[in-house]
Order: C-alpha cells, then sequence, then structure tokens
C-alpha cells in the first residue's frame, strides 16, 4: 500500500523527499562528527555554538515551503522532472558539467548582485545576514537564511540550469546524483572543515617527492573549502567560486578571494552591523 502511494508521487516530491534524505542524513553526519571531534585535524573553523535542533526549523521550512512549491511548480509547467524513460549515459555526463557551470553563473548573479548589492534597503529586505551570521561552521547552515536568500540563493542555480539542459527528462537516478551531490557540497562547505589541510604535509625525502607534492596540490584544491570560509569572513569575495564549483564567473570578474585585496567600507559595516543584530536576537530565541 505505501509504496503503490509512493509510486503515484509526482517525480519532483520523490526527487525532493530524496534531498531531504540525502542533505538531513549528511547534515547528521557532520554533527556527529563536530560532536565527537573526530575530524578535529582537518577543523579549519571553531564549530558554530549553536545546537543543531536551533537551527533546523529554518531550514526545513525554507526546504518545505520554497523548494518543494518550486520543484512542484517546473514539473507542472514541464520545465523539468518531465518526458517518460531514462536519459542516455551520454546526455547525463554532458549535462552535469553544464549544470555545474550554469549553477555558477546564476548563483554569482543572484549573489553578487541582489544579495551583496550595496543597496542598503534591498540588504535589509533580502536579509542575506542571516545566512552570513553561522559563519560557515556548522554543516546544515548550508540551508539556514532567509526565504528569499534561499529562493535566490539555492533554488534558481539549481533549477534554472536543470530546465535549459531539458530538465533532466523522468530518470529518478540522474535526478537523485544532482540533489545528493549538491547536498553534500553544501553541507561539506558550511561544515567548518577543510579536507585540504590533510594535504600539506607531503613527503620531502623521497625521489619523486616533485609528483606527490603537485598531487597532493591538486586533490587540495579541489577539496578546499577555503573560498567560501573567505566569503563568510570578508562578504564581497568569492560569491560562486567553493567546493565543487567550477568557479568560472569569480575568475573571469576577478572577485576570487585571492584576487581582492579590499572591499568597501560601507558594506562591511553594514554586514557587520546585520551579524550582530542576528547574533542577538538569537541570544533571545
Amino acid at each position: 500500500m505505501l509504496f503503490s502511494l509512493l509510486a503515484r508521487l509526482p517525480l519532483s516530491v520523490k526527487v525532493w523527499a530524496i534531498q531531504q534524505i540525502a542533505f538531513h542524513v549528511v547534515g547528521l553526519g557532520f554533527e556527529y562528527l563536530d560532536n565527537t571531534n573526530a575530524l578535529r585535524k582537518v577543523r579549519a573553523r571553531e564549530t558554530d555554538t549553536r545546537p543543531y535542533k536551533r537551527l533546523l526549523p529554518k531550514v526545513l521550512l525554507n526546504q518545505c515551503l520554497v523548494l518543494l512549491p518550486c520543484m512542484a511548480f517546473c514539473e507542472w509547467a514541464g520545465l523539468c522532472f518531465t518526458h517518460k524513460g531514462y536519459i542516455s549515459t551520454g546526455r547525463a555526463l554532458l549535462s552535469l558539467p553544464v549544470l555545474a557551470i550554469g549553477h555558477d553563473v546564476v548563483q554569482y548573479i543572484t549573489h553578487r548582485y541582489l544579495l551583496h548589492q550595496p543597496n542598503l534597503k534591498l540588504m535589509r529586505m533580502l536579509r542575506h545576514s542571516v545566512h552570513h551570521s553561522t559563519t560557515a561552521a556548522k554543516g546544515i547552515s548550508a540551508c539556514y537564511m532567509s526565504a528569499p536568500d534561499f529562493f535566490l540563493e539555492i533554488v534558481l542555480p539549481y533549477l534554472v540550469p536543470l530546465a535549459l539542459v531539458g530538465g533532466g527528462g523522468a530518470d529518478l537516478r540522474f535526478h537523485s546524483l544532482v540533489v545528493a551531490s549538491g547536498a553534500f557540497g553544501g553541507i561539506y562547505e558550511h561544515s567548518g572543515y577543510d579536507l585540504a589541510l590533510a594535504f600539506q604535509n607531503v613527503p620531502q625525502e623521497k625521489g619523486d617527492a616533485w609528483y606527490w607534492k603537485f598531487l597532493a596540490s591538486v586533490i587540495a584544491d579541489i577539496v578546499s573549502t577555503r573560498a567560501h570560509h573567505e566569503h563568510h569572513s570578508r562578504g564581497q569575495v568569492s560569491f560562486s567560486d567553493g567546493f565543487g564549483s567550477p568557479g568560472l564567473c569569480d575568475t573571469i570578474f576577478s572577485t576570487r578571494w585571492d584576487m581582492v585585496p579590499k572591499h568597501r567600507e560601507e558594506i562591511e559595516r553594514e554586514w557587520r552591523s546585520q551579524s550582530e543584530q542576528q547574533t542577538a536576537n538569537l541570544k533571545y530565541m
């Protein structure tokens, strides 16, 4: 009976459910690591002192009241999650890098030109500072943000590129891969851990030390969360550059964290003011 009911659900709802399972299983996994200090050697930032359960309600509201309706609308409109059958392996392999680039472009546009727009009224209306109050030091904080922020920074960068590549068809395997990898990437990037730290010490005595040093450097670049940490601490850098992202826009427009030495004092003051206000509000919740 239960399986029959699940089979009748719209594909968008099934994919959303898989995303929820992936996000919260991975999120709880990182919460366990925080509580046990199992990966303390690769912790780059101090753990957010707010408990998991305090961040969870806002995360669930965003996922249930923003993400789910948007996914269902895309299926109803024929933009995504439509057509029968599986997509070919070749098409799936071609779609994945296009999705990554599309995510990079859409997130850069919304993140830089709306969420970090030097218009104080717009900044206060979108309340991106809610997300920045977390300091990217607890995995679940990846989706801890205001509803407008969540729509602009999470929903659009996911669904717009997906629609542009044909919507992914009705292939549940393909959609599951996309949402599960996205969930892991977002949580890891906000967890406070940086696996790149594990590759800092490379062998120096072997004759082929140069090879290991090069390999360690490549892996460290791939798994690094430094870019998003710099964004949370500095504000006006690395708008879409981070773990799992090609970082094209930040590189092209020279906003990558290692390319921007300074940013505007007025915006920094506003971010500090909003972050302090958010922290003060949370203390009294």
